[in-house]
């Protein structure tokens, strides 16, 4: 593969077949001796993303250890400190150290960077993907990332803070830029209408899932403002989370391809086709 190429996007609604997409990616690149690293949604070691991650300034992370004055040392071990902010992982803690205080794990949450107001967020994962850059940059390894690029910052800007669409697009225009020297490649998985693909992953999935992403898109941010409401809500945010996502797509500065789903085969065939024109081995 051309020694540029160490980034991969791989993006869409829930259900459209990213993760199935960046898991075939990833085992046709490595069939050619190509390594690489795949981040799924939720992974908690994401090199670019946050993923339950807290963080906390100076004066939150004095109080913290006066609320706990018995885990201060804990903390003081766990804790990564950048400047005034504070970070913790706190539900990689929670995995392990299953001994830990429910109490001190929820005070932790509070401060979760995706409940953080739009300024600090935006701050944050800016210098995230900056690092994350010179970092790849430096490597020979081909980093596959499901949904952070898109669905993430959209999620946050839209989904939680109702933010103008302009500020997520240049956001995200300015993550693009951070990451351009990786000669980036993006996938977006296009399954067609947005209730159906809707219906389909509820279908497959917890009810406590459909619940939360309910709650999530229509108890605050634009679907709030909106007066969206119970599934349609849902159906609402995402059409109009798929619209600009795709609106955006031309607007990167780095190649990629928009697979309108038929059948996996069919996807497949042209998966391949774009990494064989498109990557040289």
């Amino acid at each position: 593969m051309m020694a540029e190429t160490k980034l991969i996007l791989v993006e869409g609604l829930p259900g459209s077949g990213k993760t199935t997409t960046a898991e075939f990616i990833a085992s046709w690149l490595e069939r050619r001796g190509v390594a690489t690293a795949v981040f799924l949604e939720g992974n908690l070691d994401h090199p670019a993303d946050f993923e339950s991650v807290a963080c906390l300034d100076a004066q939150e992370y004095t109080d913290l250890n006066a609320q706990f004055p018995a885990e201060a040392g804990f903390l003081a071990s766990q804790v990564v400190c950048e400047g005034d902010d504070y970070f913790f992982r706190y539900r990689y803690l929670q995995q392990t150290y299953p001994q830990l205080s429910p109490a001190l794990l929820a005070a932790l949450a509070r401060y979760e960077i995706y409940e953080l107001p739009a300024e600090k967020y935006r701050r944050l994962v800016r210098r995230r993907w900056q690092r994350f850059a010179s970092l790849a940059a430096a490597g020979d390894v081909t980093y596959i990332f499901e949904c952070c690029f898109l669905q993430n910052p959209l999620t946050m800007f839209l989904g939680r803070h109702d933010e103008p669409v302009s500020a997520a697009q240049a956001f995200i225009l300015e993550l693009a830029a951070a990451v351009q020297a990786l000669q980036p490649r993006w996938f977006y998985l296009h399954p067609g209408d947005v209730r159906t693909t809707l219906t389909q992953a509820a279908q497959s999935r917890p009810q406590e899932w459909l619940d939360f992403v309910i709650a999530y898109h229509t108890q605050q941010g634009h679907g709030k403002a909106q007066g969206w409401q119970g599934f349609e809500g849902l159906v609402r945010f995402y059409e109009m989370r798929q619209a600009i996502e795709l609106a955006l797509l031309p607007q990167l500065p780095f190649p990629g391809l928009l697979v309108n789903h038929t059948d996996w085969a069919t996807d497949q065939a042209r998966i391949t086709s774009f990494m064989t024109r498109t990557f040289s081995l």
